[in-house]
Parts: structure tokens; C-alpha cells; sequence
């Protein structure tokens, strides 16, 4: 094992109170090190977060309120907050992964179904979403700012906050489970809605960004009367850090996905909705 997995064995050991068999590594997000554990007979996954953040704890406080979403949500089986770094080990999910040939507009169709159950949970007592709108002189921030979306109170629900198809788990073309709970929040529709858009358009699927908003609407009978402000938002959140975000995409296998693919088609995207 590397480095990097016996340190994460032997911390799941000792936050588990039983040896570990094996550590693998798992791609995909550049937020903590995930890990695949087998212990006592048992996959388990393990994140190991950098010292000072604080995904653990908020994380612990959102799964056993997204209990009712089944086998669709890990559950927890341990964690530890020290200075060497949080770790949380859950259950296995099952699945991986969507298929880099996976039709964008089933894609689609699955996440918006899973929202609308996600949506339908309680979320009052977590952090209130969205964030402030960034800083910037960009077309799209200036215009976010001056076309607001609904931010009240009613309507608010749970969302999930990073709903995109690599926090999803895939078998085939069935969405299977949603994990990276550590930063739900209670907040508009609107949050998750206009978010997994964009990823549509980033994955070179605008018109499934379409298809996912109907069939949510359908799924939930509320239409998204604000979907534009939304996107405009999610745009302005966008605009300053896409290319970044080609490290995330190269881990669930779309390596086509590469930073100036990512700049192109969120310009198109943006300069669209202006």
C-alpha cells in the first residue's frame, strides 16, 4: 500500500477498534481522500479530510437526517476529529461512476427524481444556503446581482448544495445512491436545480439541462418560476474557478472534460443566459 493508504488504514483501524484488510484508494473529488476499507468482512468507505476542515462534523449532523432516502445514502458507522485530520468511514453504496456513454438525458431524468425525494426532506436547522453571490465585474456577476432570485424563507428545503452527476453512484443507467452530504443546507429549490443544469451543460448536454427541469417540475408539480435568476447565479459562482474543476470530472473517467472544455462551455452557457 502507499503511503497515503497505510496512514488511512491505520487511522480506520483505530477509530474501528479492529484490524483493516485492505485500503484502496478511490478517484474522483479533490476535497478529501476517499478510500475503499475492508474490515471484518465488510467494504466500508473512509474520507480523510485536511486538518481544520470541517466536513466531518457537518456531514455526522446531515445522514441520519437523509435516513429516509434508504439505500440511496451511506450510513454512519464512525468518525474522529483530531488534529491529524477528520476521518469518517460509512457503509458502501452501492454503484460508481456514470458511464462516460451514459445518455446525458437519462442522466437527467434520475437526478431529477432523486432530488425531488432529497427536496422532500427537512432541512430547517442546517446552514442557510445559498452563499453570497461573488465578488466580480464579469456580464454574468453583474447581471446575477440585478436579476435576485426568490431567497425568502417559504419554500425552503433541504438540498444537498454539490448536486452533480460525480455525487451520484450509477449501476448502469439507474442512479443507485447520493453521497458528499457535508455541506446540505436549508434553502430554495432553486440551489441544487440551476447547479445540476450547469453540470448538464458542462458534461456538452445543454438541451438535457432542459429535460431534467421538466421532469423535476413534474416530479415535485412546483414549477421553478426563478429558474433564470438561478442560473444566472450558479453561472456568476462559475465563472472565476471552472477550469479548476477538470480534476473532479478526470475522476469519475471524463477525461474529456478537460479545463478549456470546461472555460468554452460555460461561456457559451453564460452568454446565453445574458
Amino acid at each position: 500500500m502507499s503511503h497515503s493508504s497505510l496512514t488511512l488504514a491505520a487511522q480506520v483501524a483505530d477509530l474501528l477498534g479492529e484490524p483493516v484488510e485492505s485500503v484502496r484508494m478511490l478517484p474522483g473529488g479533490t476535497h478529501a481522500e476517499t478510500a475503499l476499507v475492508a474490515a471484518s468482512g465488510r467494504l466500508l468507505v473512509a474520507r480523510r479530510f485536511p486538518e481544520g476542515d470541517d466536513a466531518v462534523q457537518r456531514e455526522v449532523r446531515v445522514l441520519e437526517r437523509v435516513r429516509p432516502l434508504g439505500v440511496l445514502v451511506p450510513e454512519l458507522v464512525a468518525h474522529r476529529v483530531d488534529a491529524a485530520g477528520s476521518v469518517i468511514v460509512t457503509t458502501l453504496v452501492d454503484g460508481g461512476p456514470p458511464a462516460p456513454g451514459l445518455d446525458p438525458e437519462m442522466i437527467a431524468r434520475e437526478m431529477a427524481a432523486v432530488l425531488a425525494r432529497v427536496h422532500a426532506l427537512d432541512g430547517v436547522g442546517l446552514p442557510a444556503a445559498p452563499k453570497p453571490l461573488p465578488p466580480g465585474d464579469s456580464a454574468i456577476a453583474r447581471r446575477a446581482r440585478i436579476e435576485q432570485p426568490d431567497l425568502g424563507p417559504a419554500g425552503r428545503v433541504m438540498v444537498h448544495n454539490d448536486f452533480w452527476c460525480g455525487n451520484a453512484l450509477w449501476r448502469g443507467d439507474r442512479l443507485t445512491g447520493v453521497v458528499d452530504w457535508s455541506d446540505a443546507r436549508w434553502g430554495p429549490r432553486g440551489v441544487d436545480v440551476a447547479w445540476c443544469r450547469q453540470d448538464l451543460v458542462l458534461l456538452g448536454a445543454p438541451d438535457a439541462a432542459d429535460v431534467f427541469l421538466r421532469a423535476y417540475e413534474d416530479e415535485t408539480g412546483i414549477l421553478i418560476a426563478d429558474i433564470h435568476a438561478w442560473d444566472l447565479r450558479v453561472g456568476a459562482y462559475a465563472e472565476p474557478v471552472v477550469e479548476t474543476w477538470a480534476p473532479n470530472y478526470d475522476g469519475i473517467g471524463r477525461v474529456d472534460v478537460t479545463a478549456d472544455v470546461l472555460r468554452r462551455r460555460l461561456d457559451e452557457w453564460n452568454l446565453a443566459l445574458l
